[in-house]
């Protein structure tokens, strides 16, 4: 089955290098720990810092509540992973619990819009060099 995780950082990143390896790192202990395989990433730079898109593999149904773990587990923002623990655990089954805006906007005007800047494709490529995403992935899962 295939999954998207959804990570917010309220931050940019001083090296897109080490950013990229440290996310890297826990997608491998990740993989090892729940069984996942990494199809694809994602990455956009947004006025605050960075929302990643994290496309997964697992031959074990993962429920809502194990993508917060993930997510939570990637250093995705932990108040956002709070709100949506709360949503999943909630008796009102949320569809949409799981949310990242691609523009936010603030009476009327944009004040964030997720864009693919240098930054952003340099956290993407580092990301994927340090995960080998191989081809076989991609064409086996995409």
């Amino acid at each position: 089955m295939r999954y998207e995780l959804k990570l917010d950082f309220d931050f940019k990143p001083r090296s897109a290098r080490k950013f990229g390896k440290e996310i890297a790192d826990k997608l491998k202990f990740l993989t090892s720990f729940f069984g996942i395989k990494v199809i694809d990433v994602k990455v956009y730079e947004t006025n605050k810092g960075l929302h990643l898109y994290i496309s997964i593999y697992s031959s074990v149904e993962l429920d809502d509540r194990d993508i917060v773990v993930l997510q939570l587990a990637l250093g995705s923002d932990y108040k956002r992973e709070l709100f949506n623990w709360l949503r999943v655990r909630s008796e009102q089954n949320f569809k949409h619990w799981n949310v990242l805006f691609k523009v936010k906007y603030k009476n009327g005007a944009v004040v964030s819009r997720e864009e693919k800047t240098e930054l952003a494709k340099e956290i993407e490529y580092y990301i994927r060099k340090y995960i080998v995403l191989s081809n076989h992935i991609l064409e086996e899962y995409g």
